[in-house]
């Protein structure tokens, strides 16, 4: 009770501080929705207040000129009444005013023009500044070394300072004091910009140290050294390209790494003699590794895979026997090469489709029945692969196309449906239930086995008993080839055409329901049990011919795997019962 309690308590805690999340979440959006609206508000209030200025001012500007336009109209007229001088007078003194005044045309076109001008005077100077290059120049303990675009261009010929020093012996023997000065500069038409690699060669020629022109040798962008001649170096491994043992044919030899040859200034501490720059590309080392076998291995193909001789082979697994089994693992020496080599293959390969596998009802089987009607095959699928090996071992693969050669043959797996059955399954045939093959089943909804095949009478079918009217159903599916009374004493029959050499014959019904020429499947319903023709009680007369030669019916119905149903449903009925 005390863990219930503690339990509900806290599941009540967290639902509690959810509640408030969520209320404080609303709250904070909320909040933020009215920020945005007042600021949008007094945003609008702002360019109101601006535009009611405007206004003002230009009203106030209109109302003041036509107040002295009336004032000196005024005064015109009383000049006129005076003299014609007077009156001449004020006419000057009213265009002065007009044009030249604190209000007039030419002051006011002035206030409203020069803003105009002002801004696209600005306009064209910023055009002007615009239309320049600018980069920056470098200076260097006094000198100017060149333009370059951005400081991490100096950075990078820095970096290829430091590396190709570092070859010389003690680096800090040729360590530069590099303090550059970067200065913004507008680049005219006889400045020009100068690379890393040619920054770096000013910087080196800035040093005291004994430098001469060579090629720097760079392995994925670093430097591994720097020989005279590149030429050699380039041949020798295009050499050992050329020359590179293979098995099968191949396309895109080549280094895995990629190899830059740079020239540039060097010193001459640091270079290296072309035939030790060739033997170290060119060397090898072996080491040991690991490898996890498959199916079909033996030494001898690990031997050929690795490069190996099988006396090293038996030296690294001296327990292991030529039967290798699939996942064992196995030592083996591992070629490595200080420049990797790869190549591609292309080849066919066949790999296998999943068959599906499906549940489907059938009355070919008896109810409770579970049997493989269809067997499941796998398809069979040809891809061509591009595989790409590092040093003759496989790195990697990739699928270039694939096509279906054979389809996945769906696996089917019957559940049966045929209900119909015997009274007793268990004493259906004198006592003993029926085992035949099952390949056709039980005709009848119930009866009983009156009269076998071939009895002291030259019985040709097998009698089941029933009474009047039980329903009669296809054995199998098949075609009616007859149906109807029939003179020669089988009354009312139905005969049925398997297709497969097989037919099976119902009679002596009371009725046929099947017509000749139906198509019917495993039990449906195709007449009643009856006692017409040559018959001495309601019974149903059955055969089964194969090829026109009639066959025992008792080696064809099976009638156990029914009745251990049927025991096991009523088992089932019992044990809920009690």
């Amino acid at each position: 009770m005390n863990i219930f309690r503690k339990l509900t308590d806290l599941l009540a805690r967290a639902g509690l501080t959810a509640v408030k999340f969520f209320a404080a979440l609303i709250l904070a959006v909320c909040s933020v929705i009215r920020f945005v609206l007042l600021e949008i508000l007094n945003i609008f209030k702002a360019l109101l207040r601006a535009l009611k200025f405007v206004a003002g001012v230009i009203s106030e500007s209109f109302r003041d000129r036509v107040k002295l336009s009336n004032k000196l109209t005024k005064d015109i007229r009383n000049a006129r009444k005076e003299s014609p001088a007077a009156a001449a007078k004020a006419v000057a003194r009213f265009i002065g005013s007009f044009f030249f005044g604190e209000d007039g045309v030419f002051y006011t076109a002035f206030n409203y023009i020069a803003p105009v001008l002002a801004v696209f005077f600005l306009i064209s100077v910023i055009r002007y500044g615009s239309g320049f290059e600018y980069g920056l120049a470098v200076e260097l303990n006094g000198k100017q070394l060149g333009i370059i675009s951005s400081e991490s261009e100096f950075e990078s010929a820095e970096h290829e300072v430091e590396q190709r020093i570092s070859y010389a012996g003690d680096q800090e023997k040729f360590s530069l004091d590099v303090n550059p000065k970067f200065t913004l500069k507008i680049i005219s038409d006889s400045d020009k910009y100068i690379s890393s690699s040619e920054l770096a060669n000013i910087m080196l020629e800035a040093s005291d140290e004994e430098l001469t022109t060579a090629y720097g040798i760079y392995i994925d962008g670093e430097l591994i050294g720097a020989v005279r001649d590149k030429e050699a170096v380039q041949d020798a491994l295009a050499d050992e390209l050329f020359n590179y043992e293979v098995d099968g044919t191949v396309r895109d030899v080549s280094y895995v790494n990629k190899i830059e040859y740079t020239e540039g200034i060097y010193l001459v501490d640091g270079l290296m003699p072309e035939r030790s720059a060739i033997s170290l590309l060119t060397s090898s080392r072996k080491k040991r590794g690991a490898y996890v076998t498959q199916d079909g291995d033996s030494p001898a193909k690990i031997c050929q895979k690795y490069n190996m001789t099988l006396e090293d082979f038996a030296a690294l697994n001296p327990k292991v026997s030529d039967n290798l089994k699939s996942g064992k693992i196995v030592n083996v020496y591992e070629t490595e090469r200080y420049l990797p080599i790869q190549y591609i293959r292309e080849m066919e390969s066949l790999s296998f489709i999943d068959y599906e596998t499906i549940e489907v009802e059938t009355s070919m089987l008896n109810l409770g029945v579970r049997s493989m009607l269809v067997k499941g095959e796998k398809g069979e699928k040809m891809s061509k692969i591009e595989v790409t090996y590092v040093d003759g071992i496989e790195n990697s693969r990739r699928v270039i196309s694939s096509r279906t050669v054979k389809q996945p043959v769906v696996e089917e797996i019957g559940i049966g449906t045929y209900t119909a059955m015997p009274d007793d399954p268990q004493t259906v045939y004198f006592g003993s239930p029926l085992m035949g093959t099952g390949t056709f089943g039980w005709p009848l909804a119930g009866g009983w086995v009156s009269d076998s095949f071939i009895s002291n009478r030259m019985h040709k079918g097998m009698d089941i008993a029933a009474a009047e009217g039980t329903e009669i159903y296809a054995a199998r599916e098949g075609m009616v080839v007859s149906a109807g009374w029939n003179d020669g004493g089988y009354g009312n029959v139905v005969m049925i055409d398997h297709l497969d050499g097989y037919q099976t014959v119902y009679a002596h019904m009371c009725l046929a329901i099947a017509q000749e020429g139906d198509y019917v499947e495993k039990g449906q319903l195709i007449g009643l049990v009856g006692n017409t023709g040559d018959s001495y009680g309601a019974h149903c007369h059955f055969e089964i011919r194969y090829n026109g030669i009639h066959c025992d019916p008792k080696d064809y119905l099976n009638t156990t795997e029914m009745g251990q149903e049927e025991d096991k449903k009523s088992e089932k009925d019992k044990k809920k019962t009690s």
